[in-house]
C-alpha cells in the first residue's frame, strides 16, 4: 500500500523495547517512519510510546535515537512518552499536535494499521491515513487473531 504523501504529521506507534534495543515490530515501524520522513521533508513525526517493564528507555526515545542517527533533524520529531497502549498513543500524540485538523498518518505494522487508523478517527482526526510498515515473523500467527479480538473488544466498549 502506498502511503499518502506530504502529510502534516505522522504518528509512529510504539512497541516494546528490550532494555534499550528496539524489538522487530518497533524497528520496522521506525524504518518506515525514516523512509516517509526522507521522502516528505515537510512532515513532522510524533514518536509515541512510554516506558514499560524491561525497558530502560521509552519507546519514543528509542525511535528518536534511531531516526536522528539516520539523519533526521531532531527538530522534526516530537517525543510522546506517557502512553501505554494504542488509544493513549493517539490521544497523547494529538494533544501534542494541538489539533485534529492537520493531515495525519499512523505508522504501525501492517497487521495493526487498520485498528490504529480506526482509533485515530474515534479520537477526532478528520484526515487520518495508514502508513503501514512490514512485519515478517511467525508471530503474525499470534498477532493477527489478537488484532481481530481487539477490534471486536474496541467495538463493544466504544473505542471504535
Amino acid at each position: 500500500m502506498k502511503a499518502r504523501e506530504n502529510l502534516d504529521y505522522i504518528i509512529v506507534l510504539g512497541a516494546h523495547v528490550d532494555g534499550t534495543r528496539m524489538t522487530l515490530a518497533l524497528l520496522e515501524r521506525t524504518r518506515r517512519a525514516l523512509l516517509y520522513l526522507e521522502e516528505n521533508p515537510g512532515t513532522r513525526a510524533v514518536l509515541s510510546g512510554g516506558m514499560g517493564d524491561g525497558e530502560r528507555i521509552s519507546e519514543a526515545e528509542a525511535m528518536y535515537r534511531y531516526l536522528t542517527e539516520h539523519g533526521i533533524d531532531g527538530g522534526r520529531l516530537i517525543r510522546e512518552e506517557r502512553s501505554t497502549n494504542t488509544k493513549e498513543n493517539l490521544d497523547y500524540s494529538l494533544e501534542l499536535i494541538g489539533s485534529t485538523e492537520p493531515t495525519i498518518g499512523v505508522v504501525t505494522n501492517n497487521f495493526h494499521v487498520f485498528r490504529g487508523v480506526m482509533i485515530g478517527r474515534k479520537c477526532g482526526c478528520r484526515e487520518i491515513y495508514p502508513v503501514p510498515s512490514r512485519y515478517r515473523s511467525w508471530r503474525l500467527l499470534l498477532y493477527i487473531p489478537r488484532e481481530i479480538l481487539a477490534i471486536i473488544k474496541d467495538k463493544i466498549v466504544g473505542n471504535l
